[in-house]
């Protein structure tokens, strides 16, 4: 998985181009780069204060070295380095693949075939490793990459060479505790059979789940590895006798290295992996194909610039304006795939909410489910929650007359409040300023969000609809409804004290809140009445034709969509412009404003127009419906594709409207709605059941 680089990261190393972090270790960091010719390769960075001693300069340069003399089907060889450089660094040959540690955490423990099949492909890995003389010295999971025609070793930045150099100081180890044989803990000469304890730990990870030795503290994991036998409860019973003699505490009971694949299977082939992960590598690989494709037209592009400001005769101050206009010039790059989650379920799902470490879904079914924002790793599964802001989940569980806010990531509660007797939940909204707002039936709660404390309760008298917070006032409808028809009434609550701001006769038929400003916006009987939320009273009155399906406020507008779409000044109700759909009788139902640019889909058309004026800026066709999302992400505009045409994803850049990323949807039809939500960098979508989540990448 390849994160964004930020700030403080090198956009080169050497002659390769930065493109995104891979990971990061005791060493240093890893990167995802690029060489001029377009070649993945994956660029380990020394750390800083690494790259000042001398001596950890020596021990890198003898292993760089080493590693160039290491081949084989199932490693990543070394392709450049600069051991020497002002900050070393190490170059390997790019693998597409997801790390057996992430692979697990996200899907479980592997069945025994594929667990053979790791087996034999590791095996090979350190046959090839140890006949270029090396010792590995820290193979676990994170270091091991599922890729589609078969696992690869990575990591050959501390490994030792075999001719009995020492490369740490004394009393000092390299290595990760619960994958360290007992003499590599100890200090004492190390063997190709310290390789096999780690990779006897590897499988039995990948069986089951768990480090043989446990989690938690370095020093309890130490001292079992010392001191108790290993875990293997899970472990298939076929391969049970073999990983435990990988484990021995004595180097001489462990197999020998060439023998491991032959214990095993044959190496894998293409589609040893579950579809799930085969998909994410498939859409991984068209992504890298897709940045490195930009890398090659870049590096052309800048060879024509020069050449053209040259033949001109064009003298440019350090070059910084030619940088300027390329950069201007080029396309938004396009979201990076980060993972996905199948819900195994339909369309009864919510929008899903992204927090500062976790992405949570909610059905409607009453689960809802927790996933590492980063790696996508299942958190947690439980009750549907109610409300969510402030990083903080609010919910009631179905036994109990409790409110509950809890940590989204962990699942862990910040408090607990005990709800009056026989109060249950029918509506929840908020928060908003750290105020939740409660109904059930006639009777309203305020709560606050720190707490859990109740603020104060109020009984409306008769139905009411919890319409929610808009300019700092809770809006209700209230009175006796009609079989079919309006709430009669508009009531006003300040949501600190819950004393009434205003009352009023309002019908509610036609009512539009839009998501933010001051003002309650109502499309009804050929009109838009805006109403102030301070005092309940009528703003402006603006006459407009047609059916209204939508309001939203932004730029100090109203944009007001259904038959047209108007835009009309905030303070005044005046018309700035309209907009008329292109073919007659037709509706615009999806609508998104950014800043000074309005987007809209008119019959399968993606329309961009200028906010203040209305002026098109330019149109593109899409196989989208007019009620599929639009969402700006990253300097494009996105939306998603349902039914039998071109499902998937989809972005055309802002500016110019040209289409610079899709991603098919991995199945090939389907009527459920895309869902699309972003918080910062991270876009999460959501479509029958299926949760993908996607980051920005910096333009470069």
């Amino acid at each position: 998985m390849t994160g964004t680089l930020e700030p403080g990261d090198p956009g080169h190393v050497g002659r390769y181009r930065l493109l995104g972090r891979l990971g990061e270790g005791g060493m240093g960091r890893v990167y995802l780069g690029a060489s001029p010719a377009g070649r993945a390769v994956a660029i380990k960075v020394v750390r800083a204060e690494l790259a000042g001693d001398e001596s950890f300069r020596a021990r890198f340069r003898a292993e760089v070295e080493a590693a160039k003399k290491v081949g084989g089907a199932f490693t990543s060889p070394v392709v450049d380095a600069d051991p020497d450089g002002t900050v070393p660094w190490l170059a390997t040959a790019y693998v597409n693949g997801l790390d057996l540690k992430d692979a697990v955490d996200r899907h479980g423990p592997m069945p025994e075939p594929r667990l053979r099949t790791l087996g034999a492909g590791l095996g090979e890995a350190l046959v090839a490793v140890h006949q270029a003389g090396l010792l590995h010295r820290d193979l676990k999971p994170a270091n091991i990459l599922l890729a589609k025609d078969g696992p690869r070793v990575i990591d050959f930045g501390i490994s030792r060479a075999s001719d009995g150099t020492r490369l740490t100081a004394d009393g000092q180890f390299i290595g990760t505790p619960g994958y360290m044989a007992p003499e590599q803990i100890r200090g004492t000469d190390l063997t190709p059979a310290t390789d096999v304890f780690a990779f006897g730990a590897v499988l039995a990870f990948a069986a089951t789940g768990r480090p043989p030795f446990g989690a938690g503290a370095v020093h309890t994991v130490i001292h079992r590895t010392l001191h108790e036998p290993p875990d293997l409860e899970g472990v298939p019973p076929s391969l049970a006798a073999m990983v435990a003699a990988c484990l021995s505490t004595d180097p001489s009971r462990r197999p020998p290295v060439a023998l491991l694949s032959r214990l095993l299977a044959p190496p894998a082939a293409p589609g040893w992996l579950p579809d799930t992960l085969g998909r994410e590598l498939e859409r991984r690989e068209t992504t890298l194909v897709a940045d490195l494709r930009s890398v090659t037209r870049a590096r052309t592009r800048r060879r024509l610039l020069i050449a053209g400001a040259a033949t001109a005769g064009l003298a440019l101050a350090g070059g910084g304006t030619a940088v300027a206009l390329a950069r201007n010039g080029h396309a938004p790059p396009p979201p990076t795939f980060l993972w996905e989650a199948d819900l195994k379920t339909g369309s009864d799902i919510m929008s899903p909410q992204i927090f500062a470490r976790a992405v949570v879904v909610s059905t409607a079914s009453g689960t809802s489910h927790s996933f590492d924002r980063a790696t996508g790793r299942r958190l947690w599964s439980g009750v549907t929650y109610d409300a969510c802001a402030d990083d903080l989940i609010y919910a009631r569980p179905s036994d109990d007359e409790t409110l509950v806010a809890f940590d989204p990531y962990t699942r862990s509660p910040r408090w607990s409040r005990r709800l009056p007797s026989g109060f249950d939940i029918d509506t929840m909204k908020g928060p908003d300023n750290a105020r939740l707002a409660l109904l059930n039936g006639q009777t309203l709660l305020g709560v606050d969000t720190r707490t859990g404390a109740t603020l104060w309760t109020y009984n409306t008298r008769s139905d009411a609809e919890l319409l929610g917070f808009l300019g700092g006032t809770l809006i209700l409808a209230t009175g006796t409804k009609p079989d079919d028809g309006p709430y009669p009434n508009l009531l006003a609550l300040d949501p600190s004290t819950g004393a009434v701001r205003w009352n009023r006769p309002y019908p509610t038929d036609g009512l539009l809140l839009p998501d933010t400003g001051t003002l309650i916006l109502n499309t009804t009987d050929g009109r838009v009445d805006a109403l102030s939320t301070t005092t309940g009273r009528t703003a402006w009155t603006t006459p407009l034709s047609g059916e209204r399906s939508s309001i939203t406020v932004a730029a100090g507008t109203a944009f007001v969509a259904g038959s047209t779409l108007d835009a009309l000044d905030l303070s005044t109700g005046r018309s700035r412009w309209a907009y008329e759909p292109s073919v007659p009788g037709s509706r615009i139902q999806s609508l998104h404003v950014n800043g000074d640019r309005t987007y809209l889909l008119d019959n399968q058309n993606l329309v961009a127009l200028d906010t203040r004026t209305g002026r098109r800026l330019w149109s593109a066709n899409t196989p989208a419906a007019d009620t599929a999302p639009l969402l700006t992400f990253g300097g494009l505009i996105c939306t998603g594709v349902a039914g039998p045409t071109g499902p998937g994803l989809y972005a055309w850049t802002e500016t110019t409207g040209h289409l610079t990323w899709s991603r098919p949807a991995p199945f090939a039809t389907t009527t459920d709605q895309w869902t699309l939500t972003k918080t910062g960098q991270t876009l999460a979508a959501l479509n029958r059941g299926l949760l993908q989540t996607f980051a920005t990448r910096p333009q470069t």
